[in-house]
């Protein structure tokens, strides 16, 4: 019995220990945090247009795109997902993107959905989820 209590002792000690140490994780574009405000708002749709011109599709009768437009003052990383009939998702990356410039996003058979993310230029403590953490998250049929 008395070993059984110093174990568990030494396990909560180590495990008080480990935890008072936390290391940072990164955060992803998505999420606010302190008192910085959410980037994403910097982003606005300024247009959309089905059936337009897309030229790596090799029908664009029922594609989709979309404009989106940087209009904080802030010069930011962006990362934009349109979907696919499929339920997979395009994704775009834009960097340096400046105060009123516009980043344009399509998909060759659209669903009309998209998606975006933005974050200071050069902040490397946030991520913006990669292709297969997108598809993994957001491509199931609903």
């Amino acid at each position: 019995m008395t070993e059984f209590r110093t174990l568990t002792f030494i396990s909560l000690l180590l495990l008080g220990w480990i935890f008072s140490f936390p290391g940072e994780a990164p955060k992803t574009a998505a999420m606010k945090f302190g008192n910085q405000e959410d980037l994403s708002t910097c982003l606005q749709k300024s247009s959309s247009v089905w059936g337009s011109n897309c030229g790596s599709c090799y029908s664009y009768s029922r594609s989709y795109r979309i404009n989106l437009k940087n209009v904080c003052t802030e010069t930011l990383d962006v990362k934009v997902a349109v979907q696919e009939k499929s339920m997979r998702w395009r994704t775009y990356n834009q960097i340096n993107m400046a105060p009123g410039d516009t980043i344009s996003a399509y998909a060759c058979e659209g669903t009309g959905k998209y998606m975006f993310w933005a974050k200071r230029t050069g902040d490397n403590t946030i991520l913006f989820p990669s292709d297969q953490e997108i598809d993994q998250e957001f491509s199931k049929a609903k």
